[in-house]
């Protein structure tokens, strides 16, 4: 169970620090509908995930069942494997560190395009945006470890709670605090563009980096 919730976690928390999403969001709420936009952005964001999750944990679960394997080997080796994405993750993060000049000027093409976004379309943005490839991994690994229905449901709200996390706490500030909102908005999308790439580089070889040493670990021990 803990090295589910390691994945689970670590999976989760990259989801809601993707910068991408992130400048994307703060860029909504800088439109003319901010409240009505951000609302249909969480909406859309959380039907994807639902959508995505049961999808692949469907379709992992089919799959699994059709394997005649040992379960421990298993869990081990998609560890493994889900470490060295993270790693890969990690990264590519670096390596778009040193542009961040193409981002900045990205993200103010992307406030200006987002001005008269209605309600519908920031839900389907919230869609778009959705990690949809940490999301299926959140299931694929659910699915590895060949959970109990109980710790099914604990691990997707786990994840669903983590990777909506920066986003809701985004939009709750904004909403209560609207007279400051717009230039501390626009200070967090600044420190996005600069540190964002460098800190989800480091959190996924952090994350990669324990996926595989558990899973070889365990491996080796089986």
């Amino acid at each position: 169970m803990t090295r589910l919730l390691l994945a689970i976690v670590g999976l989760g928390v990259l989801a809601s620090v993707s910068p991408s999403t992130l400048i994307a969001f703060v860029a909504l709420l800088a439109s003319r509908k901010p409240k009505s936009n951000g609302i249909g952005f969480l909406v859309g964001w959380n039907v994807s995930l639902v959508v995505v999750f049961t999808l692949c944990y469907g379709a992992g679960k089919t799959t699994l069942s059709t394997l005649h394997t040992d379960g421990h080997a298993a869990t081990c080796i998609v560890e493994v494997v889900l470490g060295a994405v993270f790693v890969g993750l990690a990264a590519r993060a670096w390596w778009r560190r040193d542009h961040q000049e193409k981002v900045w000027q990205a993200s103010k093409k992307l406030s200006a395009d987002l001005a008269s976004l209605r309600p519908w379309q920031a839900a389907i943005l919230g869609v778009l945006e959705q990690p949809w490839t940490l999301t299926a991994l959140a299931a694929v690994v659910v699915v590895s470890h060949r959970a109990g229905p109980l710790a099914v449901v604990l691990a997707f709200v786990l994840f669903s709670t983590l990777s909506t996390a920066a986003v809701i706490v985004i939009f709750v500030y904004s909403s209560v605090r609207s007279d400051v909102a717009e230039t501390r908005l626009d200070d967090i999308k600044g420190r996005l563009v600069r540190m964002g790439p460098i800190a989800t580089a480091v959190l996924s070889a952090l994350v990669g980096a324990a996926l595989i040493a558990v899973g070889v670990f365990g491996l080796v021990t089986n």
